[in-house]
């Protein structure tokens, strides 16, 4: 196990390494690319390559100021999804599973590691 553990300290040390060196490349890449467009894909071939950049915008909704704006239906720009509560989920699960096992489908994620040294 130990022997483990150190092969994936040393595996996720290069992993960062590898990331830090990507992201300084990426960096290069856009300074020499100098994209135009605040939003959407642009593509320029170089050397036998193709390099496209694509450049988007985060958007933040404040939703109550959004409602008091009171759109009609055809104005209307946010969609709302149902979200899980995952709280409320378990409550009923153990109350009767039946009933959440009619509309939700659970399978396992990958699981994580998280591995510390200790003196």
């Amino acid at each position: 196990m130990k022997e483990l553990c150190m092969q994936y300290m040393m595996a996720k040390a290069r992993e960062k390494a590898a990331k830090e060196e990507r992201l300084q490349i990426e960096d290069a890449l856009l300074n020499e690319f100098k994209p135009s467009k605040e939003e959407g894909t642009e593509t320029k071939a170089v050397d036998g390559f193709k390099v496209s950049v694509t450049a988007k915008l985060n958007r933040v909704l404040d939703y109550e100021a959004y409602r008091q704006l009171q759109l009609p239906e055809n104005l209307c720009f946010v969609d709302l999804k149902p979200e899980i509560n995952l709280k409320n989920l378990r409550i009923l699960e153990k109350v009767d599973p039946a009933i959440v096992a009619v509309c939700i489908t659970t399978r396992p994620s990958k699981p994580t590691i998280k591995l510390e040294e200790v003196a």
